[in-house]
């Protein structure tokens, strides 16, 4: 790991980067007829809007889209926290496979927000992938409700708090300023530790 510090990987959509809101801005600027929600309960968002799923995934489609995503509340306080605590972030984020721009425009964004703060290693680092699993870190924090082949990695999910994961048991963090997020760090570099006989 880089300078022999933990590395934590971060996801990017519903983490770092505001996916919700730059949907709900485009349905207000074009689609007026479609009702906005209060609170979501799918971590797909197209899979609220019944009868208006396809207007919404098509919107997430669009060229453009990804690298038009308003930076989360706190996340650049919260990569710099990271930082203070003594870990190496690194991004771990998924493609949208429907959306052949995805990957290029999330590398776009970071180099947007993100570079001009704390270096080109974010985007040159930056890891754009379905399989997370495989990638070493003590910790992913991630939105998404389950991690596909979450038994196989190393790391352990913090989720990050979002209404559609609220039901979900296990360690999680409410927005980057919470205060578990050192402990739960902590405990992970232990289990991390323990697990590749590092104690």
């Amino acid at each position: 790991m880089k300078d022999d510090k933990y590395v934590v990987l971060v996801d990017m959509d519903g983490v770092l980067a505001e996916f919700d809101d730059e949907v709900i801005s485009r349905i207000r600027d074009r689609h007026p007829h479609v009702p906005i929600l209060e609170e979501r309960s799918h971590f797909y968002l197209y899979e609220d809007y019944d009868e208006h799923a396809r207007l919404v995934m098509e919107l997430s489609d669009e060229e453009g889209f990804f690298e038009s995503l308003p930076v989360g509340r706190d996340s650049i306080a919260g990569w710099q926290r990271l930082i203070d605590l003594g870990y190496h972030p690194r991004i771990c984020s998924a493609p949208k496979l429907s959306n052949p721009h995805s990957e290029r425009e999330k590398l776009i964004w970071l180099r947007k927000h993100f570079v001009p703060v704390f270096g080109e290693y974010v985007a040159d680092e930056a890891i754009i992938t379905r399989d997370k699993h495989v990638y070493d870190g003590i910790a992913l924090i991630d939105d998404r409700p389950e991690i596909r082949n979450a038994h196989k990695a190393k790391w352990q999910h913090i989720l990050f708090t979002r209404p559609y994961n609220k039901s979900v048991e296990g360690p999680r963090i409410n927005g980057w300023l919470d205060e578990n997020l050192p402990e739960l760090l902590s405990d992970s570099a232990k289990n991390y530790d323990i697990r590749h006989h590092k104690v």
